[in-house]
Order: structure tokens, then sequence, then C-alpha cells
């Protein structure tokens, strides 16, 4: 277990040295949208009037993009509501339904129980997570060492 641990921890070393460095100073980025003035009488073959009309054409595209931009993030805003509603609404019918089976004490009982810290322990009960499915076998199994576990070094204890 512990040459298995320090050749993990000396393989992920190398990998990590092995990673290139960037050279030189990282310098700014140009600021997103349409060029200064300034930057554009730097660029060959334009005259003044190229260069407005060059300049006009990148804003346009600049606040096209902002636009595009602002209309995605209302939609994913507006998803999240819709999907956040759709959950409320199943629990919802969950929860009458719940109460319509077992009647408001049985139904407190049964919140209780499902809020209850799990696990081994002298005051917690044993069950499955909240969060488990009901038919999940892999949910249901106990948690101990594998018997078939052919190497004695690589259990947890």
């Amino acid at each position: 277990m512990i040459r298995t641990l320090l050749i993990t921890v000396l393989l992920a070393a190398g990998a990590a040295e092995a990673q290139p460095v960037p050279h030189g100073p990282q310098g700014p980025l140009p600021p997103p949208g349409a060029p200064s003035p300034e930057a554009l009488a730097t660029a060959p073959d334009l005259d003044a009037t190229k260069q407005a009309d060059v300049r006009r054409i990148l804003i346009q595209r600049r606040d096209a993009h902002d636009a595009l931009r602002a209309k995605e993030d209302a939609e994913r805003a507006a998803a999240k509501a819709r999907y956040r509603a759709e959950h409320e609404r199943v629990d919802d019918e969950s929860s009458t339904k719940l109460r319509k089976l077992l009647g408001e004490d049985g139904y407190r009982a049964l919140a209780a129980w499902l809020v209850a810290p799990r696990g081994p322990g002298p005051d917690r009960t044993r069950g499955p997570h909240p969060g488990a499915r009901a038919n999940d076998p892999a949910a249901a199994a106990p948690i101990g060492p594998d018997p078939d576990d052919a190497e004695p070094q690589a259990r947890v204890r």
C-alpha cells in the first residue's frame, strides 16, 4: 500500500514537472470589440474613411455579440426557473400522495425518519440514504471489506 502510494505521488510529481511553462511575461489581453483609432491607423492599406468604416463594423459586431450573450443568459435563467418549478411540482405531488396514503401523523413520522442521520452509531438508525433509489441494489448493499480482495495491503481499514 505504501509503495503504491509512493509510486503514485512520484508519477504525479513527474507529470507536473513535465508540463511546459510559458516563457516571458504575459501581457494583458487586448480589449474585446473594436480596436482604437490609433491601432487602426497602423493597419496597412487603410485610409481614414476605411479605418472609420472598419471601426464602425467592428463595433456593430461587438454589440451584436453582447446582445446575443444577453439573450442566451435570459433564456438560461428562464429555463432554470422552469426546471425549478417542475421539480417543486413533482415534490408537491409526491407530498400530496404520501399525505393521502399515510395521514398527517404518518407523514410527519416519515419526514422525521427521512431527515434523521443514517449509519452506525449509538443514536442513529440504519437505513437507506434519503437520496437513494428504492430499487438500487448498490444503495442497499452493506459497506465492508471485499472478501475477494487478493491484495491484503490494499484494504482500507
